[in-house]
C-alpha cells in the first residue's frame, strides 16, 4: 500500500508558504484550551438539560427523558486523556467470526487463546493489548456484530468505539451481511476514522500455503466488489475509509509460532506489516488531532443527541397539541349537538303529556269533592308518564354522549398526530437527523434513556400524556348520573300540592270554570319542568366547556414547552457552533498552523465528514493554497458580503473534492452547486445540509455521475 496523500493544492511547492504569507507565528498550547472549552461546553449543555426538564415538570401528565449532558461525564472524559502520550487507541471491530481476534493476535504476538474455532460469539468481552511493532498504539478487540441474539455485543462493541482514536474495520474475504451493514452505516455516523483490514480466511491447509507464498493475487485478488460495497455502505453516512489493507491474519499468527521464531517469509506475505505501517502513519500524522476530537466528540455526540431529542421533541409537542385541539373542538361539537337534540326531545315528551291534559276537565262529570281527587291522581299520572320519559332521555343522551365519544376517539385514532407536525428541521439537527436517516438507522423515537450510550439513537419516549381527549368521558358521563327522575320529581310534587287546594268556592264551580284553571295551570307546569331540564342540560353544556377548556389549556401547554424546548435547542445550537470553532482552532494549532488558528471566524463541523470554516480574506487564501492536514476534511472560505451567503457555499464545495463545481444558480435564499465528479448520493446530501446550516441557506449539491450502488 502507498502511503496516502494529505492533500494540497501547492505539493510541489510546500516551501513557498512562509514566503507568500510570512513565519508561522508562535504556537499557542491548544490542549488547556480546548479542555476548558469542552468543561464549559458540558455544563451548559448540562443546565439547558436540566432547565428543559424543570419545564417538562411544570406540566401535569407529562413524563420526559433526555440525555445527559452533565459535568459528571466531563469528568471520565478529561481522566482519560489527561496523558497526551498514551497509545493511540485503535478498537477492532467487524462481523463475528471475521477475524479480529486473530488480527490481534498476529498484531501483539501473544493472546492466541483469544482466537475463535469457528463458533459464532466465541470473543465476548472488550480486551486491549499493544502491538509487538509499535508501543505508540493500544489495540482493543471486541465482540463481533452481527451474530444471532448478538445484540448485548453490538453495544459492547460500540461502546468501545465511542472511545477510540481509530477504528479498524475487519472484514473477511466474503460478502458481507446486512447486519455488517448496518454496523458501518453506524460506525459512519459516529464520525470515528475508519481503516478496513480485509482480512482473508483462506486455510493454510494442502495448498493454500503454496498459493499465499507464490500466488498471492489468487489469495488477495478479486475483491474489488467486496470494497465497493463497503465504501457503498460507509458512503451512506457520508464518510470514507482512510484506508483499505489486505492482510491474512491466520498466516500472520502462524509465522510467529515457530518455535519462538518468525517464519519471515510466511510472515511476509501476510502482508501485516502493511496494517501496522498504516496505523503506525496515521498515528504520527493525526495522533493530536484524533486524541483532540476524543477530548470534544464524547461530549459533543451526547449534546447532539439532546439537541436532536429537543428538536424532536418540540415537533412532537406542537403536533400532539394540535391533535388534542382539533380532537376535543370535534367531541365538543358533536356533544354539543347531542345535548341539543335530547333537550329537544325532552321538552317535546313534556309537551305531549302535558297537551294530553288539557282536555283533562272535558270528560268530568263530577265537579263536586271528587274533583281533587281526580286531579291529584291525573297529576301522579302525569309525574310518571314524564319521569318515565325523562328516565328514557337521560339514558338515551348517556349512551349517545358514549357512543359519540367512542366514535369520535376511533376516528381521530387513525389520524396520527404526525399529520399535525411540521416535518422541516432547520439548524445543525438537521444534518444529524438526516444522516440517521440515509445510514438506514432505525426507530428514531423521541427523547430519551441515552445516559452513556455510544450514539445516542434508541432514543426512547419522550412524552406520556397520563389523561387525553378521551378523559372528557369520565366528566360528561359521569355529570349525567342522577339525571332522570331526579330531574323535576321535586317540581312537580310541590305544583301538585298547590293545585285546587285554594279557595273554598273552586269546588263548586262549573267546567268552564275548572277548565279556566287548567290551562294555565298546565303552562306553569310544563314551563317548570322545562326549566328544570334546562338547568340540568346547562350543568351538562357546563361540564363540557369545562372539560374543552381545560383540554385547550393542556393544548396550550403543550405548545409553550414545545416553544421552551425549540428555545433550549436553538441554544444548544449556539453551543455547538462555538465548541466547533475552538475544537477547529485547536486542530490547526496541532497542525502547526498558528495564523489560520488566529484568523478563524467561524466553523461549522460534521464529525467524521467535514469541516466548514471562515476566514479572515488572507487567512482564506492561505488555507486555500496550502490546505491544512487536520485529521478531518476541511473546506474554507471568506466572510461573504450581505446577501451573497448562497453563492459564497461554492468556495466551500471547491474545498470539499478536487473536482471541477460550478454554481448552476444561486438567490439569496439558494443555490444549486454541480460536482463533475463520481459523488454518492449519502456524501453530496450531508455535505448538502452542512452548508445549508453553516451559510443558513438551502444548498443543494448535485453530481454528474453517481458512484456505483449509491
Amino acid at each position: 500500500m502507498t502511503e496516502r496523500d494529505v492533500p494540497s493544492r501547492q505539493k510541489w511547492l510546500p516551501s513557498q508558504l512562509p514566503a507568500l504569507f510570512g513565519e508561522e507565528p508562535v504556537l499557542s498550547d491548544p490542549w488547556p484550551a480546548i479542555r476548558e472549552a469542552v468543561a464549559a461546553f458540558a455544563a451548559q449543555a448540562g443546565a439547558i438539560r436540566d432547565q428543559a426538564l424543570r419545564d417538562a415538570a411544570e406540566i401535569n401528565g407529562i413524563d420526559s427523558e433526555l440525555p445527559s449532558a452533565d459535568s459528571g461525564s466531563w469528568e471520565v472524559w478529561q481522566e482519560a486523556t489527561d496523558d497526551l502520550n498514551a497509545p493511540m487507541r485503535v478498537v477492532l471491530m467487524g462481523r463475528t467470526m471475521a477475524g479480529k481476534s486473530s488480527l490481534l493476535a498476529a498484531l501483539s504476538g501473544s493472546h492466541s487463546e483469544r482466537i475463535g474455532d469457528g463458533r459464532q460469539r466465541f470473543s465476548r468481552d472488550v480486551f486491549a493489548a499493544t502491538p509487538t511493532a509499535s508501543g505508540r498504539i493500544e489495540v482493543v478487540d471486541t465482540p463481533g456484530v452481527g451474530a444471532h441474539d448478538g445484540a448485548e455485543d453490538f453495544d459492547l462493541a460500540f461502546n468501545a468505539a465511542r472511545d477510540a482514536d481509530l477504528i479498524l474495520w475487519v472484514a473477511s474475504s466474503d460478502s458481507i451481511q446486512e447486519e455488517t451493514a448496518r454496523a458501518l452505516r453506524d460506525l459512519g455516523r459516529i464520525g470515528k476514522p475508519i481503516i478496513v483490514a480485509l482480512n482473508c480466511r483462506q486455510s493454510l491447509n494442502g495448498v493454500g500455503r503454496l498459493n499465499l507464498l507464490r500466488f498471492p493475487e489468487r489469495v488477495f485478488g478479486r475483491r474489488e466488489g467486496l470494497i465497493d460495497e463497503i465504501r457503498r455502505h460507509m458512503a451512506a453516512a457520508a464518510v470514507e475509509p482512510l484506508d483499505v489493507v489486505y492482510v491474512h491474519a491466520l498466516a500472520a499468527t502462524e509465522a510467529r509460532a515457530q518455535g519462538g521464531e518468525i517464519d519471515a517469509v510466511l510472515h511476509e506475505a501476510s502482508r501485516i506489516e502493511d496494517l501496522t505501517d498504516a496505523l503506525n502513519r496515521e498515528h504520527c500524522t493525526h495522533n493530536g488531532s484524533r486524541r483532540a476530537l476524543r477530548i470534544v466528540d464524547g461530549q459533543r455526540q451526547q449534546v447532539d443527541s439532546l439537541m436532536l431529542s429537543l428538536a424532536q421533541g418540540s415537533i412532537t409537542l406542537r403536533a400532539q397539541a394540535d391533535h388534542n385541539r382539533k380532537l376535543n373542538e370535534d367531541i365538543c361539537a358533536r356533544l354539543t349537538r347531542v345535548v341539543r337534540f335530547a333537550g329537544e326531545d325532552m321538552v317535546s315528551d313534556i309537551a305531549i303529556a302535558v297537551g294530553r291534559r288539557r282536555e283533562w276537565h272535558l270528560s268530568l262529570t263530577d265537579f263536586g269533592e271528587s274533583l281533587q281527587q281526580a286531579w291529584e291522581m291525573e297529576i301522579d299520572a302525569l309525574r310518571s308518564e314524564v319521569n318515565n320519559a325523562l328516565d328514557t332521555r337521560f339514558s338515551l343522551l348517556r349512551a349517545d354522549v358514549e357512543s359519540t365519544i367512542t366514535a369520535a376517539d376511533s376516528e381521530w385514532a387513525r389520524v396520527s398526530p404526525d399529520h399535525f407536525a411540521l416535518r422541516d428541521l432547520t439548524g445543525f439537527e438537521s444534518v444529524l437527523g438526516n444522516r440517521l436517516v440515509r445510514a438506514g438507522i432505525g426507530g428514531i423515537r423521541i427523547g430519551g434513556a441515552l445516559a452513556g450510550t455510544w450514539a445516542g439513537i434508541q432514543i426512547g419516549g419522550i412524552i406520556g400524556l397520563s389523561s387525553g381527549p378521551g378523559a372528557i368521558v369520565t366528566a360528561v358521563v359521569g355529570g349525567l348520573v342522577g339525571f332522570g327522575v331526579g330531574v323535576a320529581s321535586e317540581p312537580l310534587k310541590v305544583l301538585g300540592d298547590r293545585w285546587f287546594l285554594g279557595k273554598d268556592g273552586v269546588l263548586q264551580k262549573r267546567r268552564d270554570e275548572v277548565s279556566e284553571q287548567v290551562g294555565p295551570r298546565l303552562d306553569e307546569l310544563k314551563g317548570d319542568y322545562e326549566r328544570a331540564v334546562e338547568e340540568q342540560l346547562d350543568v351538562l353544556r357546563g361540564s363540557l366547556a369545562r372539560e374543552r377548556g381545560q383540554s385547550e389549556h393542556c393544548s396550550s401547554a403543550l405548545g409553550w414547552l414545545a416553544g421552551r424546548w425549540t428555545q433550549h435547542r436553538d441554544a444548544l445550537g449556539v453551543l455547538i457552533r462555538e465548541m466547533d470553532k475552538e475544537t477547529t482552532s485547536a486542530l490547526l494549532r496541532i497542525a502547526g498552523r498558528e495564523r489560520l488558528a488566529r484568523s478563524l471566524k467561524r466553523a461549522t463541523r460534521v464529525p467524521g465528514v467535514c469541516i466548514l470554516a471562515e476566514f479572515e480574506d488572507a487567512a482564506f487564501s492561505e488555507a486555500w493554497l496550502y490546505p491544512p492536514d487536520i485529521g478531518e476534511r476541511l473546506a474554507g472560505a471568506k466572510a461573504p458580503n450581505a446577501g451573497g451567503e448562497a453563492a459564497g457555499a461554492l468556495s466551500y464545495a471547491l474545498g470539499l473534492i478536487d473536482a471541477p463545481a460550478r454554481l448552476l444558480r444561486a438567490d439569496s435564499a439558494s443555490a444549486t452547486i454541480c460536482v463533475d465528479d463520481d459523488l454518492s448520493a449519502g456524501i453530496a446530501e450531508t455535505w448538502s445540509d452542512a452548508l445549508t446550516s453553516h451559510t443558513g441557506r438551502h444548498i443543494r449539491i448535485e453530481s454528474t455521475r453517481r458512484t456505483s450502488g449509491s
